[in-house]
């Protein structure tokens, strides 16, 4: 129970990478908020099942890609935390992809675009600043981006160039936060077995191809992220900020 005590938000929780951080961080100890856009029953389940296994979390509805959304979100955390400063960890893991193709450079229309700006680069942008007096010293801001954030990725190239967008803006934070001993990096998945892959993973061949890509010849699964996550947020972690962690078992090695 190392995080026993400390409290997290994580974003988009409901299903898949988010989920398996949050699950992780109450397993750990953490009084967990889960924030879910529009999957309320799944995030009611995984708040039942943490509370099933003695941990503390709750639910809460809101659409980070809107400023109203975000103060909603962080106003039932203060409620539920009690007054500032009442966080401890951060996890940016809200993400809008398109399916297939459809955020190709080619392809790309203008509405999925701004939803992905709003969603990928805004959300995590404004709802750090909103944290600054809410976090803790000494705690850990963890921004969830993607291997595309450093590789061509036609199909999804608007996608990809939020994901660098994230990479600069972690950067950033480091330094902001660094006076308060507080740590922000980022995480950047490789080909992961989601929901969020799915149109991929239905491709004829793509996931054994894939795998054959990774020393490990295997796809990553949800907990492979939230383990390395579970890294950052620790205390032997404090001198680590500022840094991309590539969670894709080697991924283009």
């Amino acid at each position: 129970m190392e995080l026993s005590g400390k409290t997290a938000l994580v974003t988009g929780a409901s299903r898949g990478i988010g989920a398996a951080i949050a699950r992780r961080l109450a397993d750990a100890g953490a009084h967990v908020a889960v924030n879910y856009a529009g999957s309320r029953d799944a995030a009611q389940a995984l708040v039942a099942e943490i509370a099933a296994t003695g941990g503390k979390a709750f639910a809460v509805q809101a659409d980070v890609g809107t400023l109203d959304g975000i103060r909603s979100m962080l106003n039932a955390c203060d409620a539920a935390f009690g007054g500032a400063p009442n966080l401890d960890i951060l996890v940016n893991n809200a993400g809008v992809g398109g399916e297939g193709d459809a955020g190709s450079l080619k392809k790309c229309s203008e509405e999925l675009f701004d939803r992905m700006i709003a969603v990928n680069q805004k959300a995590p942008h404004f709802i750090t600043q909103y944290c600054l007096d809410r976090l803790r010293d000494k705690g850990r801001i963890v921004n969830i981006g993607s291997l595309g954030g450093r590789s061509a990725l036609p199909p999804f190239a608007a996608y990809a160039a939020t994901k660098r967008a994230l990479q600069s803006l972690t950067m950033s934070t480091a330094v902001v936060v660094a006076p308060r001993g507080i740590t922000c990096n980022l995480v950047a998945p490789g080909a992961v077995d989601t929901e969020f892959n799915s149109a991929l993973l239905e491709k004829p061949g793509w996931a054994e191809g894939t795998a054959k890509l990774t020393p490990m010849k295997r796809l990553g699964v949800p907990e492979d992220i939230a383990g390395a996550v579970m890294m950052l947020v620790r205390d032997e972690a404090h001198w680590v900020t500022g840094q991309i962690v590539e969670a894709s078992g080697g991924l283009f090695l």
